[in-house]
């Protein structure tokens, strides 16, 4: 278990770091962008491997993320911050 729990935190720099570019990209600021990426480490990262936003599709992390925040009791607050990370970087259509 310690294992898992080291490993963690290694797959976050793989994650993108939000810059202004995306701020102005997607009109949400680069806190909440920053906000956002932190609260899918901790939340999502809890319990399974974190993927990278840019491995799936606006539509497939728009499936996706209403059933994680229902599994993961996560408030509609720190969901939409998580989905505004994701969607930021995702695989265009």
């Amino acid at each position: 278990m310690l294992a898992v729990i080291c490993l963690l935190p290694a797959c976050s720099p793989a994650l993108y770091i939000p810059t202004m570019d995306d701020a102005i990209r997607t009109k949400v600021s680069a806190d909440s962008l920053t906000l956002g990426r932190t609260l899918y480490i901790n939340h999502c990262g809890s319990c399974h491997n974190l993927h990278l936003p840019e491995h799936y599709t606006r539509k497939q992390w728009e499936k996706e993320l209403p059933e994680m925040q229902q599994k993961a009791k996560i408030s509609d607050e720190d969901a939409k911050l998580i989905r505004n990370f994701v969607l930021a970087r995702c695989r265009q259509d």
